[in-house]
Order: structure tokens, then sequence, then C-alpha cells
């Protein structure tokens, strides 16, 4: 990279954005008292604007090292893959800031709620398990790739199914158990009587675990996610994907319109590439998650709601089972179908049908969350309309979530916790 004034600035820039997006965790780490209170004492004892300055002196200091230290690269490609890693470190670090400052004004609209519910965030990502099972489906995301598939050339579509079903299954896993812990141990263990005797409802209870372990599995899956789109990177690599035409990656369209509307030099702009490369390739992967992280919430809603009044093991058993009837709903519908055209008014026609209209009244439709559809599609679908369907099984998400939370609200009205 040479030294003009487009390359310093597109340099300090990126590293002066990269460095604002470490402050707040930074900040979380490493401050001993909270910002605000470090920061009103420190004006009360006069080092207030003493601190501001030197604070952005080092945030200039570190985005100047960061041209200086890109200006030393001259190959394009390398320039466009520390544009990938940059981009990939960028998420990360906006991820946990996503955090950071969710629960501040979470805290603020809904006091009471909101500490339950930072509580049990706090308590989930203490847990050995969470821990144990993020680094488990790490591990298999990153064994996936080196695995044989014999699927004549369509091995990355494996690789993305592999890893999406692995991201939801280990937060899935996490938030069953997290709701019979955090729930069910409370009420049995009286725990739960000692919050009810201050002013906090058996609603603002419920939900508030509801949230909190709603988000500890949001940060299951953003980092999860983050690893996933690693990992396809890599299996593209690894298969020289990219150097073979017919499988080349090309950049998507929105990227070369800003980059020559830019009008920059050919070394930030192959820089700005590999940034602008990853945000789509973030964008091409959120769908399924999206979908997979609905999914468990409808399920987890399912074991909070099961946790007011069944032990541990009792729900997660009735968890384990309603998520296999309904993925199996749609097959026994269509085979009770069958046999009617087949035997039309026999009993076993009759009881089948009967049963598997039953399961599809009363249990979630998992399959509409299944992204494996769109990915045998030998063209991509089209953004508009797919981001639609994206919107409307959300939506049906949120709407059975909140039917089933109403379900056990009402459990939970009646329970005796004394």
């Amino acid at each position: 990279m040479s030294f003009n004034a487009a390359t310093i600035l597109v340099g300090a820039l990126l590293a002066l954005l990269q460095v604002l997006a470490a402050v707040p965790w930074a900040a979380a780490a490493f401050l001993p008292e909270p910002p605000g209170d470090w920061w009103r004492k420190s004006r009360a004892a006069g080092r207030g604007g003493s601190y501001l300055l030197y604070g952005v002196g080092l945030l200039l200091l570190v985005a100047a090292a960061g041209a200086v230290a890109l200006s030393a690269v001259r190959d394009p490609s390398t320039l466009e893959n520390y544009g990938r890693i940059y981009g990939a470190a960028l998420q990360l670090q906006l991820t946990v800031d996503f955090f950071l400052l969710a629960f501040p004004l979470l805290l603020k609209v809904w006091p009471k709620g909101g500490a339950i519910a930072l509580a049990a965030f706090r308590e989930s990502v203490r847990q050995p398990m969470y821990w144990l099972l993020t680094l488990a489906a790490v591990g298999l995301m990153a064994v996936s790739p080196f695995i044989p598939y014999f699927t004549f050339g369509e091995d990355l579509v494996m690789v993305k199914e592999l890893g999406y079903d692995t991201v939801m299954l280990a937060a899935l896993a996490f938030g069953a158990l997290a709701a019979s812990l955090f729930v069910s141990e409370e009420i049995e263990g009286r725990t739960a009587v000692t919050l009810m005797s201050k002013p906090v409802s058996r609603r603002q209870f419920l939900l508030g675990k509801f949230v909190g372990i709603l988000l500890a599995v949001l940060l299951m899956f953003g980092l999860l996610g983050w690893f996933f789109e690693g990992s396809l990177l890599f299996k593209r690599w690894l298969d020289r994907m990219d150097q073979d035409p017919t499988t080349t990656l090309t950049p998507a369209p929105w990227i070369n319109t800003w980059l020559t509307a830019l009008n920059l030099p050919r070394d930030p702009r192959e820089l700005l590439r590999g940034v602008f490369f990853w945000a789509d390739h973030t964008k091409e992967t959120l769908p399924g998650l999206v979908l997979g992280y609905f999914q468990v919430m409808v399920l987890v809603s399912v074991a909070v709601s099961l946790a007011t009044r069944l032990p541990m093991v009792v729900n997660l058993s009735v968890v384990l089972v309603v998520y296999f009837l309904s993925h199996l709903t749609p097959v026994l519908l269509s085979v009770g179908q069958r046999m009617q055209k087949e035997e039309p008014g026999s009993v076993k026609s009759q009881l089948l049908t009967f049963t598997a209209q039953l399961f599809d009244t009363l249990l979630p439709g998992l399959d509409f969350f299944k992204i494996g559809p769109s990915l045998l599609n030998e063209a991509p679908p089209e953004p508009g309309p797919f981001w639609v369907y994206i919107g409307s099984v959300a939506g049906y998400g949120v709407l059975y979530t909140l039917i089933v939370l109403l379900f056990g609200l009402i459990l939970f009205e009646d329970r005796d916790l004394a």
C-alpha cells in the first residue's frame, strides 16, 4: 500500500472505527467502577478533561499506527484478506457491544423485569454448560470442512446445513436446560418466594427469566454464527473453490457500486473490498441464523412455561418430544392424506389423519424455520421475497411464543410457592 492522502485517510478511519467499537467492552472490562460513576468522580476531582484528552490522543495514535501498518502491504489480494479480517473483528466487537448497551436500555424501560433478566443472563453465561456447548459446537463446525460428504461438488451446501443445525441445536440444548434450572429449581427451592416478597410480580419473574435466557441464547448465536461464517470461507479455500471460474465467489453488485462511487486508488479500494465482502457474507448467512434463533425462542418458551409445573427431567423430555413431533407432523399429514385416498373411510386412516391434524394445530410448525430448501436451489432466492418470508416466519414465531408464555403465566398464577 502506497503513502497517499486517500490511503492514510481510509486506514485512519478504519482503525478509528475499530477502536471506537472497542471502547464499550474495554470500559466494562477494565474500569474499576461503572463508566458513569467513574466520569462523575473524575470531573469532581478536576481530572475529567485530562482523561478525555488522553483518550482522544490514544484513539488518534492507534488510528495513525493502523494506517502506517497497512501502508507496508503491497499485494492487492493480501489487502483484501486483511479487509475481511478487519470486518470479522469489527463484527465480533459489535456483537459484544450490543449486549453491553442493551441491558442499560432494558433496565431503563423495564426496571424490575430487566433486573431479573440481567440476573438470568449473568447466571447463564457463568454456567460451565454454556461454554461447554459453545465449544462443542465450535469443534464440530471446525471439523465439518474436512469431512468428505460425497455430494458431487455440493460439499459446501452440506457444511452450511450442518453448521446451521449445529448452532441451533447447541442453543436449544442450553435454552431448555436453563429454563428448567432457573425457573423450576427456583420454585422448588423456594428461592422464588424471596423474590415475590419484594415488589416483583409473578409475570415479571417469569418473563424476566425468559428474556434473560433468550439473550444468553442470542449471545451464543452471535458467537457461533461469527465462527460459522469463518468456517464457510475456510471451506471455500480448502476446496480451492475461488480458483475455479464456475465457483468463484463474485462480489455483490452493491460492493462494486460503492467502490466505484468512492473513486479511490487501488490499495484502499482493495482493503475496503475485503471489508464490504465480509459484510455481504454476513448478510448471506444471516437468514438461516435468524430462522434458527426464532425456532429456539419458540421451544425455550415451551420449556419456561412447563418449568412452572414440571421438574427438570420431565420438562426436557416434553421439549424433546415437541421438537421431534413438530418436525414429524408434515410427514404424518402426507401419509394420512395418502391413506385416505387408498383406504377411504377406514378406521386406521381416519385415526392417523385426526392425530396428524391435532399435532398440526397444537404444535409449532418448526418446518417453516428450516433453511435447507433454499440452500438446495441452483440459484439463490430473490432477496425481497426471501426476506418477506423470513419476516413472516419470525412473526409467526413471536406470536406462538406469546401464546405459550400466556399459557405459562396462567399455570404460574395458581402455583403455590410457599
